[in-house]
């Protein structure tokens, strides 16, 4: 049985931020209709336990503090209930069409200061 490959952890990450966004009612997809985009800025991933192929896996995500022009996630991976992998991304807000940084629209801060 092989090893997931360390780069497989940040598609995690996104899984658990785009389902975390669904969650509370936010596509990811209609953002960039609106064009606004999250790009990631900062990584950090601390490998505890290795996961293989085939394992099924649980991601925790948490917003660790209110939107301002980025939103900070922690990542928590267990597999069977054991702690695997932590993780943490910083993302901004971003206006696809002029390429430049942007506070979080309102909706969307009001929606998670509200959840």
């Amino acid at each position: 049985m092989s090893y997931s490959h360390h780069s497989n952890y940040l598609k995690y990450y996104e899984v658990g931020r785009l389902n975390w966004l669904k969650k509370i009612g936010f596509s990811y997809f209609k953002m960039e209709k609106n064009n606004i985009i999250l790009p990631v800025v900062e990584s950090k991933i601390i490998f505890r336990k290795p996961a293989y192929f085939e394992d099924k896996l649980k991601i925790k995500t948490t917003l660790l503090k209110p939107p301002s022009y980025s939103l900070e996630f922690q990542y928590e991976i267990f597999k069977d209930q054991i702690l695997i992998n932590e993780g943490y991304t910083k993302l901004i807000f971003f206006n696809k069409k002029n390429n430049k940084p942007i506070r979080c629209p309102k909706d969307i801060a009001d929606t998670i200061n509200n959840s």
